[in-house]
């Protein structure tokens, strides 16, 4: 008798341990200037949030010449909660920040072409320049889940 498999009942398949295993790791650390004045916005459900992006200029390297000099990296951000109305109130375009979070595809995005935008979901935020710093509003809060 000449049976077909059962596609529907088919669990997954481990590889064997190689005595070393990787862990899923999603945390980026990232410092760079506002390209804009981060705007704060309201969900549906009165959470407070922001979406920016920062400009990252990349390390300089005397070694190599200024004809393959690379371009800045530019970064979507968004941030939530509280911290977003901390981010709205003391920061501007120009401003240095360092951040530290999680990388998430962006939302109600259709990929094309095999493009899938990112942006950092901010869990805590920095503030770099002295006269934010000096203000006594750190912004150095995590921020809450949406």
């Amino acid at each position: 008798m000449n049976r077909r498999p059962d596609y529907s009942r088919r669990t997954k398949r481990r590889r064997p341990s190689r005595g070393y295993s990787f862990p899923e790791v999603n945390r980026i650390a990232i410092a760079g200037r506002l390209v804009q004045d981060p705007p704060l916005r309201w969900t549906r459900k009165g959470v407070p949030v922001t979406n920016f992006i920062i400009a990252t200029e990349p390390e300089i390297d005397p070694s190599v010449d200024e004809e393959t000099k690379r371009e800045p990296c530019f970064v979507s951000v968004v941030v939530w909660a509280n911290q977003a109305i901390q981010c709205n109130k003391n920061l501007s375009k120009g401003n240095s920040v360092l951040i530290l979070g999680e990388l998430q595809s962006m939302p109600n995005y259709k990929p094309e072409r095999d493009f899938y935008p990112v942006q950092i979901n901010a869990q805590w935020i920095q503030y770099l320049d002295a006269e934010i710093a000096a203000s006594g509003d750190y912004g150095d809060e995590q921020s809450e889940a949406q």
